[in-house]
Protein backbone atom coordinates (compact mmCIF):
# COMPACT_ATOMS: atom_id res chain seq x y z
CA UNK A 1 0.00 0.00 0.00
CA UNK A 2 2.82 2.49 0.92
CA UNK A 3 5.03 1.81 -2.42
CA UNK A 4 1.63 2.18 -4.36
CA UNK A 5 1.26 5.90 -2.34
CA UNK A 6 5.12 6.65 -3.09
CA UNK A 7 4.48 5.59 -6.84
CA UNK A 8 1.55 7.66 -7.36
CA UNK A 9 2.97 10.43 -5.91
CA UNK A 10 6.20 9.98 -8.01
CA UNK A 11 4.17 10.10 -10.88
CA UNK A 12 1.84 13.30 -10.37
CA UNK A 13 5.15 15.39 -11.12
CA UNK A 14 5.68 13.79 -14.93
CA UNK A 15 2.03 13.72 -15.20
CA UNK A 16 1.82 17.19 -14.70
CA UNK A 17 4.93 18.19 -16.88
CA UNK A 18 3.53 16.01 -19.72
CA UNK A 19 0.35 17.98 -19.67
CA UNK A 20 2.28 21.29 -19.67
CA UNK A 21 4.92 20.26 -23.03
CA UNK A 22 1.73 18.96 -24.44
CA UNK A 23 0.18 21.97 -24.19
CA UNK A 24 3.26 24.06 -24.75
CA UNK A 25 4.51 22.14 -27.74
CA UNK A 26 0.55 22.34 -29.20
CA UNK A 27 1.00 26.45 -29.01
CA UNK A 28 4.27 26.49 -30.23
CA UNK A 29 3.06 24.74 -33.58
CA UNK A 30 -0.28 26.57 -33.42
CA UNK A 31 -2.76 23.66 -32.73
CA UNK A 32 -5.05 26.08 -31.22
CA UNK A 33 -4.89 28.96 -33.81
CA UNK A 34 -8.69 29.54 -35.01
CA UNK A 35 -9.48 28.56 -38.52
CA UNK A 36 -12.42 29.65 -40.67
CA UNK A 37 -13.36 25.90 -41.81
CA UNK A 38 -10.96 24.03 -39.49
CA UNK A 39 -10.44 20.23 -39.90
CA UNK A 40 -9.42 17.57 -37.64
CA UNK A 41 -5.82 17.44 -39.33
CA UNK A 42 -4.87 20.30 -39.10
CA UNK A 43 -1.43 21.12 -37.84
CA UNK A 44 -1.52 17.04 -37.46
CA UNK A 45 2.39 16.83 -37.44
CA UNK A 46 2.95 19.33 -34.18
CA UNK A 47 0.06 17.45 -32.71
CA UNK A 48 1.65 14.00 -32.66
CA UNK A 49 4.99 15.72 -31.75
CA UNK A 50 3.19 16.89 -28.99
CA UNK A 51 1.80 13.70 -27.74
CA UNK A 52 5.48 11.80 -28.13
CA UNK A 53 6.54 15.05 -26.28
CA UNK A 54 3.99 14.34 -23.36
CA UNK A 55 4.11 10.16 -23.33
CA UNK A 56 8.35 10.76 -23.20
CA UNK A 57 7.88 12.85 -20.21
CA UNK A 58 5.43 10.75 -18.48
CA UNK A 59 6.55 7.41 -18.97
CA UNK A 60 9.85 7.70 -20.34
CA UNK A 61 11.54 6.39 -16.60
CA UNK A 62 8.60 3.36 -15.86
CA UNK A 63 7.97 1.58 -19.68
CA UNK A 64 10.04 0.76 -22.93
CA UNK A 65 10.41 3.47 -26.14
CA UNK A 66 7.62 0.73 -28.56
CA UNK A 67 5.51 1.60 -25.44
CA UNK A 68 6.07 5.39 -25.42
CA UNK A 69 5.54 5.59 -29.09
CA UNK A 70 1.93 3.30 -29.10
CA UNK A 71 0.99 5.83 -25.94
CA UNK A 72 1.89 8.65 -28.42
CA UNK A 73 -0.22 7.60 -31.17
CA UNK A 74 -2.88 6.83 -29.18
CA UNK A 75 -3.08 10.31 -28.17
CA UNK A 76 -2.95 11.61 -31.45
CA UNK A 77 -5.74 9.12 -32.68
CA UNK A 78 -8.02 10.10 -29.91
CA UNK A 79 -7.05 13.85 -30.33
CA UNK A 80 -7.70 13.68 -34.03
CA UNK A 81 -11.23 11.98 -33.19
CA UNK A 82 -12.06 14.93 -30.33
CA UNK A 83 -11.16 17.37 -32.92
CA UNK A 84 -13.12 15.52 -35.35
CA UNK A 85 -16.57 15.67 -33.17
CA UNK A 86 -16.09 19.00 -32.12
CA UNK A 87 -15.34 20.56 -35.54
CA UNK A 88 -18.46 18.87 -36.53
CA UNK A 89 -20.49 20.56 -33.94
CA UNK A 90 -19.29 23.69 -34.88
CA UNK A 91 -20.16 23.17 -38.80
CA UNK A 92 -23.91 22.00 -37.95
CA UNK A 93 -24.03 24.93 -35.67
CA UNK A 94 -22.93 27.29 -38.18
CA UNK A 95 -25.08 26.38 -40.85
CA UNK A 96 -28.20 26.26 -38.20
CA UNK A 97 -27.43 30.51 -38.07
CA UNK A 98 -24.33 30.49 -35.53
CA UNK A 99 -22.31 31.95 -38.41
CA UNK A 100 -19.94 35.24 -37.53
CA UNK A 101 -21.86 38.85 -38.51
CA UNK A 102 -19.14 39.88 -40.94
CA UNK A 103 -18.92 43.27 -43.58
CA UNK A 104 -17.20 42.84 -47.20
CA UNK A 105 -15.06 45.56 -48.13
CA UNK A 106 -15.18 46.15 -51.75
CA UNK A 107 -18.13 45.51 -53.92
CA UNK A 108 -16.14 44.95 -56.88
CA UNK A 109 -16.88 41.13 -58.91
CA UNK A 110 -14.23 39.45 -56.46
CA UNK A 111 -15.98 41.09 -53.59
CA UNK A 112 -19.40 39.76 -55.23
CA UNK A 113 -18.19 36.19 -55.79
CA UNK A 114 -16.80 35.80 -51.94
CA UNK A 115 -19.76 37.15 -50.51
CA UNK A 116 -21.90 34.29 -53.00
CA UNK A 117 -20.08 31.53 -51.32
CA UNK A 118 -19.81 32.58 -47.87
CA UNK A 119 -23.99 32.64 -48.08
CA UNK A 120 -23.73 29.40 -50.25
CA UNK A 121 -21.47 27.53 -47.72
CA UNK A 122 -22.15 28.82 -44.04
CA UNK A 123 -20.07 26.40 -42.50
CA UNK A 124 -17.45 28.95 -43.24
CA UNK A 125 -18.87 30.61 -39.87
CA UNK A 126 -19.05 34.37 -41.60
CA UNK A 127 -22.40 35.53 -42.80
CA UNK A 128 -21.66 38.80 -44.96
CA UNK A 129 -24.45 41.47 -43.91
CA UNK A 130 -23.16 44.01 -46.39
CA UNK A 131 -20.93 45.20 -48.35
CA UNK A 132 -18.67 48.72 -47.49
CA UNK A 133 -18.33 50.33 -50.90
CA UNK A 134 -18.74 53.68 -52.77
CA UNK A 135 -20.48 52.11 -55.59
CA UNK A 136 -22.48 49.24 -55.27
CA UNK A 137 -21.61 47.42 -58.08
CA UNK A 138 -24.47 45.48 -60.29
CA UNK A 139 -26.81 43.05 -58.96
CA UNK A 140 -25.15 42.99 -55.03
CA UNK A 141 -26.50 39.41 -53.16
CA UNK A 142 -26.64 41.95 -50.16
CA UNK A 143 -27.05 45.37 -49.67
CA UNK A 144 -24.40 48.17 -49.77
CA UNK A 145 -24.32 49.44 -45.93
CA UNK A 146 -22.05 52.36 -46.48
CA UNK A 147 -18.57 53.56 -47.22
CA UNK A 148 -15.53 51.98 -46.21
CA UNK A 149 -15.11 55.34 -44.23
CA UNK A 150 -18.51 54.14 -42.30
CA UNK A 151 -17.14 51.67 -41.21
CA UNK A 152 -16.96 52.39 -37.50
CA UNK A 153 -20.73 53.08 -37.66
CA UNK A 154 -21.53 49.76 -39.47
CA UNK A 155 -19.42 47.56 -37.43
CA UNK A 156 -21.52 49.07 -34.28
CA UNK A 157 -24.78 49.50 -35.52
CA UNK A 158 -25.34 45.92 -36.97
CA UNK A 159 -22.84 43.91 -34.21
CA UNK A 160 -20.43 43.12 -36.80
CA UNK A 161 -17.43 41.06 -35.42
CA UNK A 162 -15.45 40.35 -38.71
CA UNK A 163 -14.51 42.36 -41.58
CA UNK A 164 -13.44 40.83 -44.92
CA UNK A 165 -11.08 43.06 -47.49
CA UNK A 166 -11.84 41.75 -50.78
CA UNK A 167 -8.70 42.83 -52.92
CA UNK A 168 -6.72 45.83 -52.17
CA UNK A 169 -7.75 47.64 -49.09
CA UNK A 170 -6.71 50.24 -47.14
CA UNK A 171 -4.48 49.81 -43.58
CA UNK A 172 -6.43 52.12 -41.87
CA UNK A 173 -9.38 50.47 -42.51
CA UNK A 174 -8.07 46.95 -41.27
CA UNK A 175 -6.81 48.56 -37.91
CA UNK A 176 -9.81 50.77 -37.25
CA UNK A 177 -11.78 47.43 -37.65
CA UNK A 178 -9.12 45.38 -35.43
CA UNK A 179 -9.27 48.13 -32.95
CA UNK A 180 -13.50 47.57 -32.57
CA UNK A 181 -12.47 43.65 -31.83
CA UNK A 182 -13.12 42.47 -34.97
CA UNK A 183 -11.23 39.72 -36.98
CA UNK A 184 -10.09 40.84 -39.99
CA UNK A 185 -8.93 39.19 -43.38
CA UNK A 186 -7.58 39.97 -46.73
CA UNK A 187 -8.82 38.09 -49.23
CA UNK A 188 -6.86 38.57 -52.52
CA UNK A 189 -7.98 38.12 -55.82
CA UNK A 190 -6.20 35.51 -58.11
CA UNK A 191 -2.81 36.96 -59.46
CA UNK A 192 -2.75 39.48 -56.82
CA UNK A 193 1.11 39.74 -55.74
CA UNK A 194 0.71 38.91 -52.15
CA UNK A 195 -0.58 35.23 -52.88
CA UNK A 196 3.08 34.92 -53.91
CA UNK A 197 4.42 36.39 -50.41
CA UNK A 198 2.29 34.52 -47.63
CA UNK A 199 1.59 31.50 -46.80
CA UNK A 200 -1.90 30.62 -47.55
CA UNK A 201 -3.47 28.59 -44.69
CA UNK A 202 -7.00 29.50 -44.84
CA UNK A 203 -9.97 29.63 -47.66
CA UNK A 204 -13.48 30.12 -48.40
CA UNK A 205 -14.23 27.54 -51.58
CA UNK A 206 -10.39 28.32 -52.50
CA UNK A 207 -10.83 32.13 -52.56
CA UNK A 208 -7.85 32.29 -50.01
CA UNK A 209 -7.61 34.69 -47.03
CA UNK A 210 -5.20 36.01 -45.19
CA UNK A 211 -5.92 36.89 -41.13
CA UNK A 212 -4.44 39.94 -40.13
CA UNK A 213 -1.96 39.79 -37.00
CA UNK A 214 -4.22 40.25 -33.65
CA UNK A 215 -2.71 43.58 -31.50
CA UNK A 216 0.43 42.71 -29.81
CA UNK A 217 -1.73 44.27 -26.46
CA UNK A 218 -3.79 40.62 -26.76
CA UNK A 219 -1.24 38.30 -27.70
CA UNK A 220 -0.45 35.72 -24.79
CA UNK A 221 3.26 37.20 -24.40
CA UNK A 222 1.99 41.20 -24.02
CA UNK A 223 1.58 40.11 -20.12
CA UNK A 224 5.59 39.33 -19.97
CA UNK A 225 6.23 42.48 -21.13
CA UNK A 226 4.59 44.21 -18.45
CA UNK A 227 6.04 41.71 -15.84
CA UNK A 228 9.53 41.88 -17.33
CA UNK A 229 9.56 46.14 -16.90
CA UNK A 230 8.46 45.71 -13.24
CA UNK A 231 11.45 43.11 -12.69
CA UNK A 232 13.91 45.04 -14.24
CA UNK A 233 12.67 48.59 -12.86
CA UNK A 234 12.92 47.55 -9.49
CA UNK A 235 16.23 45.85 -9.97
CA UNK A 236 17.61 48.74 -11.72
CA UNK A 237 16.15 51.33 -9.06
CA UNK A 238 18.05 49.42 -6.27
CA UNK A 239 21.27 48.60 -7.86
CA UNK A 240 21.41 52.27 -9.24
CA UNK A 241 20.16 54.24 -5.68
CA UNK A 242 23.92 54.51 -5.01
CA UNK A 243 24.56 55.87 -8.04
CA UNK A 244 21.53 58.36 -8.16
CA UNK A 245 22.53 59.33 -4.60
CA UNK A 246 26.11 60.32 -6.21
CA UNK A 247 24.74 61.87 -9.37
CA UNK A 248 21.88 64.35 -7.08
CA UNK A 249 25.09 65.32 -4.96
CA UNK A 250 26.33 66.47 -8.26
CA UNK A 251 24.05 67.90 -9.52
CA UNK A 252 23.31 70.19 -6.10
CA UNK A 253 26.70 71.17 -6.25
CA UNK A 254 26.73 72.71 -10.07
CA UNK A 255 23.12 74.37 -10.42
CA UNK A 256 21.85 74.43 -7.35
CA UNK A 257 18.77 73.10 -5.74
CA UNK A 258 16.14 70.76 -7.48
CA UNK A 259 17.74 67.78 -8.49
CA UNK A 260 14.85 66.35 -10.23
CA UNK A 261 13.23 67.52 -13.68
CA UNK A 262 9.62 66.89 -14.47
CA UNK A 263 8.13 67.33 -17.68
CA UNK A 264 4.64 66.54 -19.79
CA UNK A 265 4.97 63.81 -22.86
CA UNK A 266 2.67 61.99 -24.54
CA UNK A 267 2.38 58.22 -23.27
CA UNK A 268 0.32 55.34 -24.78
CA UNK A 269 -2.69 56.08 -26.80
CA UNK A 270 -2.21 59.83 -26.52
CA UNK A 271 -2.43 59.69 -22.69
CA UNK A 272 -0.48 62.50 -21.27
CA UNK A 273 2.77 61.77 -18.55
CA UNK A 274 5.08 63.26 -16.09
CA UNK A 275 8.55 62.29 -17.31
CA UNK A 276 11.20 62.47 -14.72
CA UNK A 277 14.97 62.85 -15.34
CA UNK A 278 17.97 64.32 -13.24
CA UNK A 279 18.16 68.26 -14.22
CA UNK A 280 21.36 68.46 -15.91
CA UNK A 281 19.96 72.23 -17.23
CA UNK A 282 18.19 74.75 -15.84
CA UNK A 283 15.58 75.83 -18.39
CA UNK A 284 14.89 80.07 -18.55
CA UNK A 285 11.64 79.07 -18.35
CA UNK A 286 8.35 76.56 -18.87
CA UNK A 287 8.00 77.73 -22.32
CA UNK A 288 11.46 77.01 -22.81
CA UNK A 289 11.15 73.60 -21.48
CA UNK A 290 8.21 72.95 -23.32
CA UNK A 291 9.42 74.17 -27.19
CA UNK A 292 13.44 73.88 -27.06
CA UNK A 293 14.06 70.82 -29.20
CA UNK A 294 17.92 70.02 -28.33
CA UNK A 295 20.42 71.02 -25.18
CA UNK A 296 23.52 68.58 -26.49
CA UNK A 297 25.36 72.20 -27.58
CA UNK A 298 23.98 74.51 -25.42
CA UNK A 299 27.11 76.28 -23.33
CA UNK A 300 24.89 76.38 -20.05
CA UNK A 301 25.11 72.89 -20.32
CA UNK A 302 28.13 72.39 -17.15
CA UNK A 303 30.51 69.44 -17.09
CA UNK A 304 28.35 67.76 -14.82
CA UNK A 305 25.30 67.74 -17.00
CA UNK A 306 27.37 66.37 -20.18
CA UNK A 307 29.18 64.23 -18.04
CA UNK A 308 25.14 62.47 -16.99
CA UNK A 309 23.82 63.12 -20.46
CA UNK A 310 26.72 61.10 -22.45
CA UNK A 311 26.29 58.12 -19.79
CA UNK A 312 22.08 58.58 -19.70
CA UNK A 313 22.33 58.33 -16.31
CA UNK A 314 20.33 61.60 -16.44
CA UNK A 315 17.37 59.16 -17.53
CA UNK A 316 17.69 56.38 -14.60
CA UNK A 317 14.53 57.84 -12.29
CA UNK A 318 12.71 57.20 -15.75
CA UNK A 319 12.45 53.43 -13.96
CA UNK A 320 9.93 55.13 -11.50
CA UNK A 321 7.89 56.34 -14.35
CA UNK A 322 8.00 52.16 -15.91
CA UNK A 323 7.41 51.04 -11.98
CA UNK A 324 4.30 53.38 -11.97
CA UNK A 325 2.95 51.95 -15.18
CA UNK A 326 3.40 55.38 -17.21
CA UNK A 327 6.01 53.67 -19.42
CA UNK A 328 7.78 50.43 -20.72
CA UNK A 329 11.60 49.93 -20.86
CA UNK A 330 11.46 49.10 -24.65
CA UNK A 331 8.97 51.40 -26.68
CA UNK A 332 8.90 54.38 -28.79
CA UNK A 333 10.71 57.74 -27.07
CA UNK A 334 7.84 59.83 -25.11
CA UNK A 335 7.93 63.31 -26.94
CA UNK A 336 6.64 66.92 -25.79
CA UNK A 337 2.90 67.92 -26.70
CA UNK A 338 4.50 71.03 -28.46
CA UNK A 339 6.63 69.02 -30.82
CA UNK A 340 3.63 65.83 -30.91
CA UNK A 341 1.22 68.16 -32.39
CA UNK A 342 4.00 69.47 -35.34
CA UNK A 343 5.65 66.58 -35.85
CA UNK A 344 1.79 64.68 -36.14
CA UNK A 345 1.25 67.04 -39.18
CA UNK A 346 4.48 67.17 -41.03
CA UNK A 347 5.51 63.65 -40.44
CA UNK A 348 3.99 61.04 -41.76
CA UNK A 349 2.87 57.90 -39.77
CA UNK A 350 4.05 59.58 -36.46
CA UNK A 351 0.77 59.29 -34.35
CA UNK A 352 1.07 55.80 -34.79
CA UNK A 353 4.16 55.47 -32.79
CA UNK A 354 1.36 55.71 -29.90
CA UNK A 355 0.25 52.05 -30.32
CA UNK A 356 2.61 51.14 -28.51
CA UNK A 357 3.57 52.24 -24.22
CA UNK A 358 6.35 54.64 -24.45
CA UNK A 359 9.98 53.45 -23.04
CA UNK A 360 13.54 54.43 -22.07
CA UNK A 361 14.92 52.68 -24.82
CA UNK A 362 13.56 51.54 -27.73
CA UNK A 363 14.64 49.92 -31.36
CA UNK A 364 15.29 53.85 -33.12
CA UNK A 365 18.02 54.09 -29.96
CA UNK A 366 20.15 51.07 -30.37
CA UNK A 367 20.57 52.29 -34.45
CA UNK A 368 21.71 55.93 -32.71
CA UNK A 369 18.75 57.65 -33.18
CA UNK A 370 18.58 59.82 -30.82
CA UNK A 371 19.26 63.21 -30.16
CA UNK A 372 19.05 65.77 -32.73
CA UNK A 373 18.52 62.81 -35.70
CA UNK A 374 16.19 62.39 -38.73
CA UNK A 375 12.58 62.03 -36.94
CA UNK A 376 12.11 60.44 -40.26
CA UNK A 377 14.27 57.56 -39.41
CA UNK A 378 13.36 57.60 -35.75
CA UNK A 379 9.19 56.96 -37.42
CA UNK A 380 10.11 54.37 -39.48
CA UNK A 381 12.22 52.32 -36.88
CA UNK A 382 9.44 52.97 -34.36
CA UNK A 383 6.92 51.99 -36.82
CA UNK A 384 8.78 48.80 -37.65
CA UNK A 385 9.21 47.59 -33.99
CA UNK A 386 5.33 47.99 -33.18
CA UNK A 387 4.43 46.45 -36.54
CA UNK A 388 6.69 43.23 -35.59
CA UNK A 389 6.37 43.40 -31.97
CA UNK A 390 7.40 40.59 -29.73
CA UNK A 391 8.86 39.79 -26.18
CA UNK A 392 12.19 38.18 -28.23
CA UNK A 393 12.06 41.54 -29.65
CA UNK A 394 12.51 43.17 -26.13
CA UNK A 395 14.76 40.89 -24.98
CA UNK A 396 17.55 42.00 -27.95
CA UNK A 397 16.98 45.76 -27.52
CA UNK A 398 17.45 45.56 -23.68
CA UNK A 399 20.59 43.70 -24.46
CA UNK A 400 21.59 45.71 -27.45
CA UNK A 401 21.06 48.75 -25.07
CA UNK A 402 23.10 47.11 -22.14
CA UNK A 403 25.97 46.85 -24.86
CA UNK A 404 26.06 50.38 -26.08
CA UNK A 405 26.30 51.76 -22.63
CA UNK A 406 29.24 49.35 -22.15
CA UNK A 407 31.40 50.11 -25.04
CA UNK A 408 33.90 52.77 -25.77
CA UNK A 409 31.79 55.58 -27.09
CA UNK A 410 28.49 54.08 -26.26
CA UNK A 411 26.27 56.04 -24.25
Amino acid sequence: MAFAAANAGQSVPRIALAAVLVVAVGGIGQVYAPRVLPSSLDRGFWLAGAGLAGALAAFQETTSLIVVVLIALLFTFLAVCGRSVLYFLIRRARRRGRAVPAVVVGAGAHGHRLARNLLAYPEHGLLPLGFLDETPGEDPCVPVLGGPGDIVRVVQAHGVRAVVIAGQGQQSIARTARSLGCDVYLAPDLGELIIDFVTLREHVRSFPLVRMRPEAQRGLAWPLKRAMDIAVALTGLIVSAPILALCAVLIRLETGPGVLFRQRRVGYRDEPLELIKLRTLKPADAQESETLWSIAHDTRLGPVGRLLRKASFDELPQLWNVLRGDMSIVGPRPERPHFVKKFSRTVPGYSLRHRMPVGITGWAQIHGLRGDTSIEDRVRFDNHYIDGWTFRADLKIMLQTVWSLLRPGGG
